[in-house]
């Protein structure tokens, strides 16, 4: 036998018991994976590319919550003009028809946002008849919090001036008549 056949056999045996190991679960444990070079050229790419991705995630998802708080305010004042409405409708005096509106919209309405009046409904010129409506509005403005100012100022975008100004109103008819009850303009 020559010594290079003898020399293959050997790295024969060596490489087949040396496969064997590597193969087996506790080896293949402690084992470090091998990457390609590319692989691990690349392993900082997908670390950048979520540094500049993730703040405008974080603004668009920002802004989806500005905008659900908006519409959670609108359905909390609307409920408060409604209520207030259905209060006057039984005669309640204006005062305590805006406490109503202040209190059922939880304080987002101050008195002066609010306006109580009357709808002459059988123009006999005396508004706050039985039969009348009364009519109730407020003016609410809705400022963004989270997701306009600060963070929309850094891509250079200027929130100032979205703000949603919200006008609900409501009307019912009376039930009994009110003395001195504003009309309300047209």
């Amino acid at each position: 036998m020559t010594k290079f056949s003898r020399l293959i056999r050997i790295l024969s045996r060596t490489s087949s018991s040396i496969s064997r190991l590597c193969a087996s679960p506790f080896a293949r444990r402690f084992q470090p994976a091998l990457e390609p070079a590319r692989v691990r050229r690349e392993r900082g790419q997908a670390i950048i590319e979520m540094i500049l991705v993730l703040p405008l995630i974080f603004v668009f998802i920002m802004l989806i919550v500005d905008f659900g708080l908006a519409l959670d305010r609108r359905e909390v004042i609307q409920h408060g003009i409604r209520e207030a409405a259905r209060q006057g409708s039984v005669g309640k005096g204006i005062t305590e028809v805006k406490d109503v509106a202040i209190d059922q919209s939880q304080g987002l309405f101050t008195a002066a946002d609010l306006e109580v009046c009357y709808v002459d409904e059988d123009n006999n010129g005396n508004p706050g008849n039985a039969g009348d409506s009364v009519r109730v509005s407020g003016t609410y403005v809705y400022q963004f919090t989270v997701g306009s100012g600060e963070l929309l100022a850094v891509f250079g975008v200027d929130a100032n001036g979205w703000d949603i100004t919200m006008t609900p109103s409501a009307e019912a008819r009376l039930e009994t008549s009110i003395a001195g009850a504003p009309e309300c303009v047209p």
